[in-house]
């Protein structure tokens, strides 16, 4: 399996504490290529973040993150597979 770059690492890193905190920027973006780009440049999405969750995390781990704000090993696994994919 390939690891994660250190870039893709720190952009779910802030995606999940925009999760625990609320806030994300929710730039407008229409193609891929403008969500890819908004994300290297340091802007968190709340629909990308959602789409991650629902592909590669499990719901107990997502209702940990949700209601409780806690994130598991899984939770985080999940969320960096999904970065690594998407940006990578």
């Amino acid at each position: 399996m390939k690891r994660i770059s250190k870039q893709a690492k720190a952009i779910a890193d802030a995606h999940i504490e925009a999760r625990k905190s609320g806030n994300f920027d929710n730039p407008r973006c229409t193609t891929r290529d403008e969500v890819i780009a908004a994300l290297r440049e340091g802007k968190t999405i709340e629909a990308v973040l959602d789409q991650v969750e629902t592909k590669f995390t499990s719901i107990h781990a997502i209702i940990l993150s949700r209601v409780l704000f806690h994130e598991s090993h899984n939770y985080r696994s999940g969320v960096y597979k999904g970065f690594r994919i998407l940006l990578d």
